[in-house]
C-alpha cells in the first residue's frame, strides 16, 4: 500500500466489518486492477472482432500510437484533477501547439527546436497565469479554462486566417508516426515518450516532496496551507504544466495527422477527461496517477476501434463512453476525501 493509501486507510473511521462490495470498492482503488481487467476484455473483444489485429504489428503500433497522443494530452489534466481543479483549455493548447508545429515552422521559418521551446513557453505562461488567477481569486477553474480555451482556439484561428494548408517537419512527423523507428526497433518514439513519462510522474508524485504537496492541496488546501504548503504556487504550477504538456502533444498530434484544421483540439476535451476519469483518478484524489491516465487512454482508444469496427455512429459511441464513465464513476467518485472526515 502506498505512503497516501496508508494516511487515508488510517483516517477512516471505525465501524462495523465492511460487506463484499465495500471491501471490492477499497480494493479497485487501491490498485488499477479494474482498468486492467477492462483493458483485458477490450482486447479481447477487438481480436474476436477484427482477427488479423493480433499479426499485425503496424495495426497494434498504430493503436498505441492514438493511444499514446490521448495519453499525453491527458497528462496535464491528471495533475489538474489531482488538485482539484478541471482543465477546459485542452482544445486551445492542442490548436497553439499545432499551429507552431505547422504554420510556425513553414510560413514563420522557425526551427523546430524553437517552434518547441516556443509553444512550452507561451502555453506554459497561459497555464500559471490561469492556476493563479483561479486559486487567488477563488473562481472555479472550470469557468476560467473555458474561456481562455475558446481565447486560444480563437486566436490561432486568426492567426491563419483560415489557411490550414502546410506539413509539420519530417522529424515532427517521425516522432509520431506508426510506421517510426526508434533505433531501429519497430517501435515509434511517441509510444517511449508517454512511457518516459509516465516513469517520471510516478516518480515524482510517489517518492518526492512535490508530489506529496500535489496531493495535500487537492484532498485539503486549507490544511495543505496550515502544513506550510503554497497551494497557490502549486496551482500555478500544475496549471502550467498542463499548458506546456498538452501544446506539446498538439505539435505531435499535427505531427501524426500530417498538418492541422479548425477543431483539431475539441475531441480530447471530452477524451482527456474520460481517460483520466475511467484510469481511476478523481478530484482530489489521494490515489491518481498518470499510469492510470495510460490505462484510460488504452481502453478508450479500443473502445473507439471496437466502434469501428461495428461500424456504429458518433451518437451510439458517446452512449457507450457515457456508460463506461458513469461506471467506473460508481467506484471510484463515492470515495470519500479526506477533507470530508473531519
Amino acid at each position: 500500500m502506498s505512503d497516501n493509501s496508508s494516511v487515508t486507510a488510517s483516517l477512516t473511521a471505525p465501524g462495523a466489518r465492511p460487506g463484499a462490495w465495500s471491501r471490492f470498492r477499497e480494493y479497485a482503488l487501491e490498485r488499477p486492477v479494474l482498468q486492467i481487467v477492462i483493458l483485458v476484455a477490450m482486447a479481447t473483444w477487438l481480436i474476436v472482432l477484427i482477427p488479423s489485429v493480433a499479426t499485425n504489428w503496424r495495426a497494434i503500433t498504430s493503436i498505441l500510437v492514438i493511444a499514446s497522443l490521448l495519453a499525453l494530452a491527458s497528462l496535464g489534466q491528471t495533475l489538474v484533477v489531482i488538485v482539484g481543479g478541471v482543465d477546459l483549455t485542452i482544445p486551445g493548447y492542442i490548436m497553439i501547439g499545432a499551429w507552431l508545429a505547422v504554420d510556425g515552422t513553414v510560413k514563420l521559418g522557425l526551427p523546430l527546436p524553437v517552434a518547441l521551446l516556443a509553444t512550452i513557453v507561451i502555453c506554459g505562461a497561459i497555464g500559471a497565469l490561469i492556476g493563479f488567477i483561479c486559486h487567488r481569486w477563488n473562481i472555479p477553474s472550470l469557468i476560467v479554462t473555458l474561456g481562455a480555451g475558446a481565447a486560444l482556439s480563437g486566436t490561432a484561428l486568426v492567426m491563419t486566417a483560415g489557411d490550414f494548408n502546410g506539413a509539420p517537419p519530417e522529424e515532427l512527423r517521425g516522432l509520431a508516426s506508426a510506421g517510426s523507428t526508434t533505433f531501429g526497433l519497430p517501435v515509434p518514439p511517441i509510444i517511449l515518450i508517454v512511457i518516459g513519462c509516465a516513469i517520471i510522474l510516478w516518480l515524482v508524485l510517489s517518492r518526492t516532496a512535490v508530489g506529496r504537496r500535489f496531493y495535500a492541496t487537492g484532498m485539503n488546501m486549507r490544511a495543505a496551507n496550515l502544513t506550510r504548503v503554497n497551494s497557490s504556487l502549486t496551482w500555478t504550477v500544475v496549471f502550467a504544466l498542463s499548458g506546456a504538456v498538452t501544446g506539446v502533444a498538439g505539435m505531435l498530434i499535427a505531427g501524426f495527422g500530417g498538418g492541422w484544421t479548425q477543431g483539431l483540439g475539441d475531441p480530447y476535451l471530452f477524451t482527456g477527461l474520460a481517460a483520466v476519469l475511467i484510469g481511476g483518478t478523481t478530484f482530489g484524489s489521494p490515489r491518481g496517477t498518470f499510469t492510470r491516465t495510460v490505462l484510460g487512454a488504452l481502453i478508450l482508444t479500443l473502445l473507439s476501434t471496437i466502434i469501428l469496427g461495428y461500424r456504429l455512429n458518433e451518437e451510439q459511441g458517446l452512449i457507450l463512453y457515457g456508460v463506461i464513465i458513469i461506471a467506473m464513476l460508481t467506484i471510484y467518485g463515492r470515495e470519500r476525501h479526506v477533507r470530508d472526515r473531519f
